[in-house]
């Protein structure tokens, strides 16, 4: 069902009730390298205000996971950001990650990110954003899994 006016799109802060869709979407789109449910309470707990759902009625389409970084102050790490199968290619990124933009204090520094270097979809959705690569990470998330660390200056 695409997005339309009968059908819109809600972005807002998870709540508890969702976190058991929120962890069988995960599980459908990373089966190899997931979270765990458990990690999305504490992340709804710690950060609830920087883990955003994408919702048409009461079908989860996506979500967006940051959480503040010890690097440096004002700097955020924005840990997952996922589109349902079915959702891709709607935009549904862009405004998670554009509507995360918004919640985040205006103070802000830098924000990081990493993603697989062959996820050009990805790479494309966050160079339109103003993140841009410093460097390749071998074997981050274990062997071969290789990630490409982003950033964007963010706020004042």
């Amino acid at each position: 069902m695409a997005i339309t006016a009968e059908h819109p799109l809600q972005i807002r802060p998870a709540t508890v009730a969702d976190l058991t869709k929120l962890a069988a979407l995960e599980a459908e789109l990373f089966a190899d390298v997931v979270y765990p449910a458990f990690f999305f309470r504490q992340a709804h707990d710690l950060w609830p205000d920087l883990l955003r759902l994408a919702c048409r009625g009461h079908e989860l389409l996506g979500y967006i996971l940051a959480a503040p970084a010890q690097q440096g102050p004002g700097e955020v790490g924005i840990l997952s950001l996922a589109v349902a199968e079915a959702a891709q290619g709607q935009g549904i990124g862009g405004m998670l990650l554009a509507d995360l933009l918004q919640v985040l204090p205006a103070d802000g520094k830098k924000l990081w990110l990493t993603v697989a270097p062959d996820n050009k979809a990805a790479h494309a959705l966050y160079q339109k954003f103003g993140f841009h690569s410093v460097k390749t990470e071998a074997d981050y998330y274990g062997k071969g899994e290789d990630r490409m660390v982003l950033v964007k200056q963010h706020g004042g």
